[in-house]
C-alpha cells in the first residue's frame, strides 16, 4: 500500500469509526435501517464517496449489510458476513467490543501499518478499534482515554506523549493508574512500570549505528535525536556509548536535539538541526545518525544546499525503513521498524489480559533492530577530513 493509498484508507476509516459511535450512541438494533447516504454525508460533514467507502468497510465486516432498493441496514457487532438478513433479524447478537487506540501520531508515516497489524488480530478474535488520535497533545489525550473509558472499550493500545518526562507523578500515570481495564503501550519501554509494553531496542539501535559507521572509519559522527520521548534518548545513549567504547566520545557540539512542538506538520527540525550542526563543527563532520528517515530526508536538503555529497563527503543513516527511503538520492541505509508485527503484538498482549489469565504479569516485549544497508553510507573521505 503506498502513501497515498495509505491516507485514503485511514480518511475511510475513521470515518467507519464514527459510524460505529453513532450506532452505539443510538443504540441502534439489528435489523434497524440507517440514515441514507447523503443524511449521514450532512451528519458528519464528509463527502459522500468518504461515506460509501467507510460503510463499505462497514459491510465487509459484517456490521451493516446493502439490501438493494431497501437501504442499509444494521447487523451488529459479532455477525459474520455470511449470515442473512433473517438471520440478522431474528437473533440479537452479542457484540465482544472496541479497543480503545489513543495518540498515535497524525495517523501517518508508520502508523498506518501498527494500526493495521493490531486491526486484523482484533478483527479475528470480534473486537473492533476505536481510535483517538490526540496529536501528540496531553489535554487531549488523557480526555480521550476518559471519553473511551465513559463509552466502555475493553482495553487500550495507546502511546503516551512526550514519554520521556512521565514519572510517578506525571497526569498520565494517574489516569492509567486508575484504569481497570488492560492497558499496553508501544514504544515506551523499559522505564515504564505501569502497563505492559511493545518497543524497539533503541539503545541496540543507536550502538550498532555507531559500530557501521566506526566500520568504516568515521570518527567525527555525529546524532540528531528527539529530546522528550524514550526511543529518542535511548539511541542517543546507544550512540554515545559505543562511540565512547571506541576511543571516540561524541562532544555534546555533536549532538542536535528537537521536541515534539518542534515536530509538528509543515516543521522541518531534520533540516534546522543539520544546518546547526555543519554550523557549529565547521564542517567537520563525516556521518550523521538521525532520529528517524523523516528527519534524514529534510536532512539531505541542508547536506546538498552545503555542497556536501552523500555518501562521498558525509555518511547518513536514518531509522524505520519508511516506504520511500529506498527511493531517495541516494537510497537511505536506515534500521527495519516492526510496524506491522508491533501493531499485532500489542493487540494480542491486550487479548491476553483480556482473558484473565495474566493480567497481573506486565509483559515487555522488545524488538531487536535490523539495519538496512543501501549507498548512503561509506567510507569516510580522508582527503576532507
Amino acid at each position: 500500500m503506498n502513501a497515498q493509498s495509505e491516507k485514503k484508507y485511514l480518511k475511510y476509516r475513521a470515518v467507519r469509526d464514527l459510524l460505529v459511535r453513532s450506532l452505539q450512541d443510538e443504540q441502534y438494533q439489528p435489523g434497524q435501517k440507517l440514515p441514507t447516504e447523503l443524511e449521514l454525508t450532512r451528519k458528519l460533514n464528509v463527502s459522500r464517496t468518504t461515506i460509501r467507502q467507510g460503510l463499505e468497510l462497514l459491510k465487509e465486516e459484517g456490521v451493516v449489510s446493502k439490501i438493494q432498493g431497501s437501504g442499509t441496514f444494521f447487523r451488529g457487532f459479532d455477525v459474520k458476513p455470511g449470515d442473512t438478513h433473517q438471520d440478522m433479524t431474528s437473533v440479537t447478537r452479542v457484540r465482544k467490543g472496541f479497543i480503545g487506540l489513543v495518540n498515535f501520531n497524525y495517523m501517518d508515516y508508520i502508523y498506518p501499518e501498527i494500526v493495521r497489524g493490531a486491526e486484523e488480530v482484533l478483527a479475528t478474535e470480534g473486537y473492533s478499534l476505536a481510535i483517538a488520535p490526540c496529536n501528540r497533545d496531553l489535554d487531549k489525550e488523557i480526555q480521550s482515554i476518559r471519553r473511551l473509558i465513559e463509552q466502555g472499550v475493553k482495553g487500550l493500545i495507546i502511546e503516551p506523549s512526550t514519554n520521556l518526562q512521565i514519572n510517578e507523578d506525571h497526569p498520565i500515570s494517574e489516569v492509567i493508574r486508575n484504569i481497570r481495564i488492560p492497558v499496553v503501550a508501544t514504544h515506551w519501554g523499559i522505564t515504564n512500570q505501569l502497563v505492559s509494553t511493545v518497543s524497539v531496542d533503541d539503545v541496540i539501535a543507536g550502538r550498532l549505528a555507531a559500530r557501521h559507521l566506526l566500520q568504516q572509519g568515521h570518527r567525527d559522527a555525529a546524532i540528531i535525536f528527539k529530546t522528550d520521548v524514550q526511543s529518542g534518548h535511548d539511541r542517543l545513549e546507544g550512540f554515545r556509548r559505543e562511540m565512547a567504547d571506541a576511543g571516540y566520545p561524541v562532544p555534546d557540539r555533536m549532538c542536535a536535539g528537537f521536541s515534539n512542538t518542534e515536530d509538528e506538520p509543515g516543521d522541518k527540525p531534520g533540516y534546522t538541526c543539520t544546518r546547526q550542526l555543519l554550523e557549529q563543527n565547521q564542517g567537520r563532520i563525516s556521518a550523521i545518525f538521525y532520529f528517524n528517515d523523516l528527519t534524514a530526508q529534510q536532512g539531505y536538503q541542508a547536506l546538498y544546499e552545503a555542497g556536501l555529497q552523500i555518501p562521498q563527503d558525509i555518511s547518513v543513516i536514518g531509522f524505520d525503513n519508511y516506504q520511500s527511503t529506498a527511493f531517495m538520492n541516494p537510497p537511505l541505509t536506515t534500521f527495519e521498524h516492526p510496524k506491522y508485527d508491533l501493531g499485532r503484538w500489542a493487540a494480542r498482549i491486550v487479548l491476553d489480559e483480556l482473558s484473565g489469565t495474566s493480567y497481573n504479569l506486565r509483559k515487555k516485549l522488545v524488538f531487536e533492530p535490523r539495519l538496512i544497508l543501501r549507498s548512503s553510507t561509506g567510507p569516510v573521505n580522508t582527503i576532507r577530513g
